[in-house]
């Protein structure tokens, strides 16, 4: 019989796993020559930005890295160097495929958190609160995702008529979410079903799918339109007005 834990006064730890580990090839194809973890909005870069606010979050306790083996050292250094990276626990090479990247982060994390939270290091905007509430869901839940609600119709295309587009049918809108990040879940079980996956050789592009093929449902944390992954010169645009508008919005003391 499993056990399950209360966490004292509804408040666990989490270890965040930092997915950063890609090519950028969608950004190369576009010109941009450089990975996305070190493009800069207003100044500072895609992964200092991200990293500040899971350092914000009273849930993480630590934070894991996944890097393109290119990356190590420089973002060692930066660790070594930068107040923003305080909750670093380490920083490791990522896998050929995602799936390998979260699963060699995941070796990192510490065995005393309650949750571990997985997120994508291109969705810099991400916000503290959002952080906490997702780590508390999958605390009491098993799992969590943020997720962000379709607000355009959905048409679902016919496999029918090779050589021209045709719609089949219409989703139901209500029903669909656009899946974002971080994606939580209690720890101990993660790293079960990651090690079930890995013997069955499974690989998904989504964590949470993990969850759901196993466990079952996960529960919904509601997202923000600005919690945009950067994956195109124009995101990258996007996300610089979204900060300077936000920064201008928040008050100073």
């Amino acid at each position: 019989m499993t056990t399950i834990r209360i966490m004292k006064d509804s408040s666990p730890t989490a270890a965040a796993v930092l997915v950063a580990a890609g090519n950028s090839t969608r950004m190369a194809a576009r010109g941009v020559t450089e990975r996305k973890p070190w493009l800069e909005l207003a100044g500072t870069s895609i992964l200092e930005h991200t990293l500040r606010a899971f350092n914000a979050a009273d849930t993480i306790s630590e934070v894991v890295i996944v890097t393109h083996p290119d990356d190590v050292d420089t973002v060692k250094k930066l660790v070594a160097e930068n107040p923003t990276f305080a909750k670093v626990r380490a920083v490791t090479e990522g896998g050929a495929e995602r799936a390998d990247s979260v699963r060699l982060g995941v070796f990192w994390c510490g065995f005393d958190v309650d949750v571990i939270a997985v997120h994508d290091a291109a969705r810099p905007l991400i916000e503290p609160a959002t952080i906490d509430e997702t780590v508390r869901r999958a605390a009491i839940d098993g799992a969590a995702l943020v997720a962000l609600a379709v607000r355009d119709t959905i048409k679902l295309m016919s496999e029918d008529c090779p050589g021209r587009a045709q719609v089949e049918s219409t989703l139901d809108r209500s029903l669909l979410f656009a899946a974002q990040t971080p994606q939580a879940f209690r720890a101990t079980k993660f790293r079960e079903l990651i090690g079930r996956a890995e013997l069955e050789r499974l690989s998904l592009t989504d964590d949470s799918a993990l969850w759901e093929r196993y466990e079952g449902p996960v529960t919904v944390v509601p997202g923000t339109p600005t919690n945009l992954k950067i994956t195109s010169p124009e995101d990258l645009e996007l996300a610089s007005t979204l900060l300077a508008n936000r920064d201008r919005m928040e008050p100073h003391s």
